[in-house]
C-alpha cells in the first residue's frame, strides 16, 4: 500500500505547475556571477506585486534595513542578490499555496504561523551563531512546505495524519508516523517539490532534512539550525495552549538540543536556550507587520 502510495504522490508532485517565469529568471540571474543588479532588476520590475513587496522588505528592519529604500535598484543593493534570490522564491512559493481552500479538519492559518514561527526562530538562532543572512528566514519559513503537497495531492491520508498528530503530546514528532500513512515524510515531500522547482541546494538540504539530520554533513549549519527552530516553534505553541491535564515541562526537551547542538560545535546551557525561546516569543510579538508581508493578514 506504501508503495502506491508513494506513486501516487510523486506523480502528483510532477504534475503540480513549475514556479513562476519570474522566479526561474531570478534564480538563473543570481547563480550567475557575471550578472548585474540591473539584470535582475528588468526581471522584477514588471510584476508591480513583487516589486512593491520587495520595496517594502527592503524597508523593514526584519532584513536589516537602517535607512529609506526608494527604488527596486536600490533594494536589490541593500538586500544583495542571494537575499533577493531567498525572498523571491520563498514569495512566490507561498502565493503557489495561499489559495488553498480552508477545511473545518485542518486550520491552515495555524501552519501559516507555524512556518514564520520556525523561520523566526532560525534567523534568531543564526544570529545567535553570529551567521547574518536571511537564507535561515527562508529555510525555516518553508520548511514544511512538503505538509502542503500531501494536503492538497492526498487529502484523506493528510487528514488522517492531523488526527494521529492530535493524540501526540510531542507535536514535532508526528513526522514519524508518515511513512507509515504514505510511504513518505513530508521532508522528503518537500524536497522532491523543490528539486523539481530548481531550488539552491543549500534550501534543499536545509528543508529536505531538517527531520534527518543525521543524514547531513555536520558541516553545514542551515539543517541543524532548522531542526531545532522547529522545536523552539512547537515549544512555543505548546506553551500558549492551556492543556487541561498533563503539560508538558518543555525544559525536559532541553538536553536533547543542547547534546545535539554541541555536534555541530555549538556549546549551549539550558539558560541559553531559555535566552533563546524568550527572545523568540518577543520576536512574535514584534514581527506583526514582516508576518503580514508573507501571509497579508
Amino acid at each position: 500500500m506504501s508503495f502506491d502510495k508513494i506513486s501516487v504522490l510523486i506523480s502528483k508532485i510532477n504534475s503540480i505547475p513549475t514556479l513562476p517565469t519570474i522566479a526561474c529568471r531570478v534564480m538563473e540571474i543570481t547563480a550567475d556571477p557575471n550578472s548585474s543588479a540591473n539584470d535582475l532588476m528588468k526581471v522584477i520590475i514588471p510584476d508591480i506585486s513583487l516589486s512593491t513587496k520587495l520595496l517594502k522588505m527592503a524597508n523593514s528592519p526584519f532584513f536589516g534595513a537602517t535607512r529609506g529604500v526608494t527604488s527596486l535598484q536600490h533594494a536589490i543593493t541593500v538586500l544583495g542578490f542571494k537575499e533577493v534570490r531567498n525572498l523571491v522564491i520563498s514569495a512566490v512559493v507561498f502565493e503557489s499555496f495561499m489559495k488553498i481552500e480552508k477545511n473545518e479538519n485542518y486550520d491552515i492559518g495555524k501552519f501559516w504561523k507555524h512556518s514564520f514561527v520556525c523561520g523566526l526562530a532560525a534567523k534568531i538562532i543564526a544570529a545567535e551563531l553570529k551567521k547574518t543572512s536571511n537564507e535561515f528566514f527562508v529555510a525555516g519559513l518553508l520548511h514544511d512546505i512538503g505538509k502542503l503537497v500531501i494536503y492538497i495531492t492526498l487529502p484523506n491520508e493528510f487528514f488522517k495524519l492531523v488526527d494521529t498528530a492530535k493524540h501526540l503530546k510531542l507535536k514535532f514528532t508526528a513526522f514519524e508516523t508518515e511513512k507509515g500513512i504514505i510511504g513518505m515524510t513530508h521532508d522528503e515531500v518537500g524536497m522532491r517539490l523543490l528539486k523539481k522547482w530548481m531550488f539552491p541546494e543549500s534550501l534543499l538540504t536545509a528543508i529536505g532534512f531538517h527531520h534527518r539530520i543525521q543524514e547531513t554533513d555536520t558541516k553545514s549549519l542551515l539543517p541543524v539550525v532548522v531542526h531545532i527552530a522547529d522545536i523552539f516553534a512547537h515549544i512555543y505553541e505548546m506553551q500558549t495552549v492551556v492543556e487541561e491535564d498533563d503539560p508538558l515541562k518543555t525544559e525536559t526537551l532541553f538536553p536533547d538540543i543542547i547534546k545535539l547542538a554541541q555536534l555541530y560545535g555549538i556549546e549551549w546551557d539550558e539558560s541559553d536556550l531559555n535566552r533563546l525561546q524568550l527572545a523568540l516569543a518577543e520576536g512574535i510579538e514584534k514581527e506583526a507587520v514582516t508576518f503580514r508581508l508573507f501571509f497579508g493578514n
